[in-house]
């Protein structure tokens, strides 16, 4: 036979042949891409119903019919990650990594989904390390940076933390003077807990210049002021607080309650109680602070106005109302202290007396960093309710 006709004859055999393979095999792999997608689908609603369970389940079955599709495998290592099931999720994110021809973007996000599980997990120095690759694949990946900062953070290793955060701030151009306040003032903490007094106090200084309104690096250097004898200086170390930060103040008054007799000795503490007075927007706590200080020399009057007055900014303030039912029994109308106290006893229930002002999170004890957001300084006092100074 000449040669076309046999090439007619190869061309005619691989169709028929295409055509068995197509019927045989082929609506088995469209079933299946079917059923893998349908299964994908199925994961997510079951996500949105917030049922992990079954959408773990739906995204196991989905990956069993189509082990190309990366999306799913991110959505099942990060809902074993939810679950607890850490090393299941390390396994995943580990066997994305190491596949051959994967777009870098995807093995960067594997990358960082890596270092979140071995935090989870508690495995801290594999967080740090896989991080810090994550950083130098991606220097302006600004999550990397915070959630390593957070890791030094929880092992009080607040130097490197300072170093992560002041990198950050210089790549982004964002402010992060408050936290890196605060790091340097535990930094300082812990110089004084060893000793090294003057390395503290220059920590200190540092965290103010870095930013004016960390408080709590004035509250330690005049702790540390007061530890030397030099009352003075503390007072006016503390003062400072009062003037940019009054929402903070009671943590002032609460030191000078305890160095009572030694303070009024002090011209500037003298000086203060007068400013205090005279201040039209005067804090609820100086309010409280000043009408103690009469209250203890007997002005009643002096003391009534001020507690009258905070009540009106305040009208279920506890503390307030209770230093005005020590007016009334100072004052012999005893009958009116006792309907206040009567009020006041309604209200003794456990309260929250703090709250984020970033996320709302509430809690009874004061802490600088919110124990939800992890914001600094944004866990205030709740004035309504009341801080004992």
């Amino acid at each position: 036979m000449p040669w076309p006709y046999y090439s007619a004859l190869f061309l005619l055999l691989g169709l028929v042949v295409g055509i068995f393979i197509g019927r045989r095999f082929a609506p088995k792999q469209l079933r299946e891409a079917k059923e893998s997608k349908l299964a994908f689908l199925s994961g997510f609603r079951y996500l949105l119903s917030n049922e992990p369970d079954r959408a773990i389940e739906a995204f196991t079955r989905a990956v069993s019919f189509d082990t190309e599709t990366i999306e799913t495998y991110f959505a099942l290592a990060n809902l074993f990650r939810d679950k607890g099931e850490i090393e299941r999720a390390i396994w995943i994110h580990q066997s994305i990594i190491t596949r051959p021809h994967l777009d870098a973007s995807i093995r960067l996000q594997a990358l960082y989904d890596l270092a979140i599980d071995y935090k989870k997990g508690g495995f801290f120095d594999r967080a740090i390390n896989t991080f810090k690759e994550v950083i130098r694949r991606a220097p302006a990946k600004k999550e990397a940076y915070l959630e390593l900062a957070q890791l030094y953070q929880v092992l009080k290793d607040w130097q490197s933390a300072y170093e992560v955060i002041e990198r950050l701030g210089k790549i982004t151009g964002h402010d992060y003077s408050l936290m890196l306040a605060h790091f340097q003032t535990e930094i300082g903490k812990q110089l004084q807990a060893q000793g090294e007094i003057n390395e503290a106090e220059k920590k200190f200084k540092k965290a103010i210049k870095i930013n004016k309104r960390c408080v709590d690096a004035y509250l330690h250097m005049g702790d540390l002021y007061l530890d030397r004898g030099d009352i003075k200086r503390a007072l006016n170390t503390w003062k400072e607080i009062i003037n940019l930060t009054p929402e903070y103040s009671f943590l002032v008054y609460s030191r000078f309650v305890n160095l009572s007799p030694e303070i009024e000795k002090e011209k500037v503490f003298c000086k203060l109680i007068k400013e205090l007075e005279k201040k039209e927007d005067r804090d609820i706590f100086s309010s409280l602070f000043i009408a103690k200080y009469y209250l203890a020399r007997k002005d009643l009057k002096k003391a009534k106005d001020l507690l009258t007055a905070a009540l009106e900014k305040a009208p279920s303030h506890l503390t307030a109302r209770q230093l005005l039912a020590q007016v009334y029994l100072e004052e012999g109308k005893t009958k009116e202290a006792i309907e206040l106290l009567r009020q006041i006893s309604k209200d003794l229930l456990p309260q929250n007396i703090y709250q984020c002002s970033q996320c709302g999170y509430e809690a009874t004890e004061l802490s600088w960093k919110c124990p939800q957001c992890q914001e600094w300084d944004t866990m205030k006092p709740r004035i309504e309710i009341g801080v004992n100074t």
